[in-house]
């Protein structure tokens, strides 16, 4: 059995942050999926044409980036080592995402608050991957 210390408090605060951070990208994701209409009604038309071509797998990524990163919040906060793996599969994804992103030009069709909010997904769920790994290295979880 794996000894578990206890975890200094800005673990616990970084870890709701985070938490809260994600359970947005869920409903962001949950609101695309159900209501895409809410999503696209401030779109041009050639927004609208790129969003209408993607590919299918696209929102499959995006569910696994936005599940996978809740998950692994949630397992930070039960303190459970899987939480690391979690992260991962989500910052993987939302590599994927970023990709096509940026190959599509998508990124040149969208103002500068879109623009922080792209790469704001990249940083934050990079915190989280480091944030795990930290927390696992610390044996804050296991």
């Amino acid at each position: 059995m794996t000894l578990k210390n206890k975890p200094a408090v800005w673990f616990w605060i970084l870890a709701v942050i985070l938490l809260l951070w994600n359970i947005m990208g869920l409903i962001a994701f949950l609101t695309e999926a159900i209501a895409p209409e809410l999503f696209t009604e401030s779109f041009n038309q050639e927004q609208m044409d790129l969003y209408n071509n993607r590919p299918v797998w696209y929102m499959y990524n995006f569910a696994i980036a936005v599940f996978a990163g809740t998950f692994s919040c949630i397992m930070l906060l039960a303190r459970k080592k899987f939480a690391v793996t979690l992260a991962i599969f989500s910052f993987l994804a939302v590599l994927i995402s970023t990709g096509y992103t940026v190959y599509s030009g998508a990124l040149d069709l969208v103002g500068i608050s879109d623009k922080v909010l792209f790469y704001l997904v990249l940083v934050l769920d990079l915190i989280l991957v480091l944030f795990a790994m930290y927390a696992a290295k610390k044996r804050w979880i296991a």
